[in-house]
């Protein structure tokens, strides 16, 4: 049962009872079980009435771990419960008060801007979108298990939330946890030796999300009890989605493709131009941003494959809109993503020819391979003159040095290259974020125009 849905006692306990009734001999059920109800909640303890003191007994001491793993299952981690017989003049169901809020619990609390309302849908994303949407519908779903994998800020925790918030609606018994917290979880009842409780609770649910379970890699038994977890949901007919870093995953990924081979592994592709501008342009309306189209273009190519980041870029853009009265133009831009550096202002740090190369192929998603070949192709022409260009004015290597590096015969090439990078600075604003976003990624200071 989830912390969203508070019960009170009684319904509380006939919900743990209906546990208790798979778990136990109908004999003990009807003997020591059947007349007890929910009376009251005493702190974090759930107060249960017995019809005498010998039950109170017996339920306390030989049937206390059984109840406790079903009372887990129902309510999460952090409740007691204790029995008590009969009492003159106690309080009427009617006027119980509702389960307490703040249990002890590692459910992950919900985002409320994560929902598909507020998920913005295009190209890149919409596979993986429209499975979401049909796993958390109440109708039958073919798509579980649910494997949402992409790049780190790419909107998978989104997706998952939204689901979370579609499950909440409808009122159905749904877990949402990072993967952290299912380690520490299984970690803590191996130690503890309440492996069964642990199971109860991530097994007797209507729907399973849990986020970034890249994080289970090199965990060898959690990985065991996660595929477990999948398989027993999986055979009961109950809905799973999870989301994790394809790139982070790299060829271990394989193992999470062949335990999910019964569902659906949807993945979230990275966003092309045209859609980081219309995200962009979305988000500052969403703030009452007047985001003029040339900045929003600036930003677009500047950050090329995080929604997260370009979500962030929007608000920092936004919040120094709101303390200054100057013109939200490109140079403004470049102020506001300028990062955070420990770094004194009339001080250059160093950078070395390496890291800058490995900046410039990060951010165009090439290889070093690629811009050190002969190859004439337009974009690796253009990522070759910018990685000339960083070389010269933030490495400060010779033409000639530069030639060596990337394996040219003549330096004359890389004059060309720098001279070109450098008639196109002044006229394209889109060269501009790209240089800007290579110096931002090594905490360097923006382009000055």
């Amino acid at each position: 049962m989830s912390s969203a849905l508070p019960a009170s006692a009684r319904e509380l306990w006939d919900a743990t009872l209906s546990q208790l009734l798979l778990r136990v001999t109908r004999q003990n059920f009807d003997t020591w079980l059947r007349a007890t109800t929910g009376r009251r909640f005493e702190g974090t303890t759930l107060v249960v009435e017995a019809p005498n003191e010998l039950a109170c007994d017996w339920l306390s001491t030989r049937m206390r771990t059984v109840i406790a793993q079903a009372l887990t299952a129902v309510a999460g981690p952090g409740l007691q419960v204790r029995f008590e017989p009969p009492q003159e003049g106690a309080a009427e169901a009617g006027n119980e008060p509702l389960q307490p809020s703040l249990l002890p619990s590692l459910q992950t609390p919900l985002n409320p801007r994560f929902t598909f309302a507020t998920f913005l849908e295009s190209d890149f994303n919409r596979f993986a979108a429209t499975a979401a949407r049909a796993l958390a519908s109440e109708g039958d779903c073919p798509y579980s298990p649910l494997f949402i994998t992409g790049a780190a800020g790419s909107g998978k925790t989104h997706l998952l939330h939204a689901i979370a918030h579609e499950a909440a609606r409808a009122r159905i018994r749904f877990l949402l946890v990072a993967a952290d917290h299912f380690v520490n979880e299984f970690t803590n009842a191996v130690r503890n030796k309440t492996g069964a409780a642990f199971r109860a609770r991530y097994r007797d649910l209507d729907l399973l999300l849990i986020d970034d379970v890249h994080q289970f890699l090199g965990k060898k038994a959690t990985l065991v009890e996660f595929f477990q977890t999948l398989s027993a949901l999986h055979d009961q007919g109950r809905r799973v989605a999870v989301a994790g870093d394809a790139a982070a995953m790299a060829g271990a990924g394989g193992r999470f493709h062949d335990q999910l081979r019964w569902g659906l592994v949807a993945g979230i592709g990275l966003p092309s131009l045209e859609e980081r501008v219309m995200y962009v342009a979305a988000k500052a309306g969403a703030l009452g941003l007047d985001l003029p189209q040339q900045v929003q273009h600036y930003v677009a190519i500047r950050i090329r494959n995080s929604i997260r980041d370009l979500e962030g870029a929007a608000n920092r853009i936004s919040a120094l809109s709101r303390i200054t009265s100057a013109p939200i133009d490109i140079d403004f831009a470049a102020r506001a993503l300028q990062p955070v550096s420990t770094t004194a202002a009339n001080e250059t740090p160093p950078v070395a020819p390496t890291d800058l190369l490995d900046a410039v192929c990060r951010h165009l998603s090439l290889s070093l391979n690629d811009i050190a070949s002969p190859k004439r192709a337009r974009a690796l022409t253009y990522a070759r003159h910018l990685a000339m260009y960083l070389l010269r004015e933030d490495a400060g290597l010779t033409y000639s040095a530069i030639a060596h590096l990337l394996g040219k015969k003549d330096h004359s090439t890389v004059v060309h290259a720098y001279n070109e990078l450098l008639r196109r600075l002044d006229v394209s604003p889109n060269v501009r974020a790209d240089i800007d976003a290579v110096r931002a990624a090594l905490r360097l200071p923006p382009h000055v125009a």
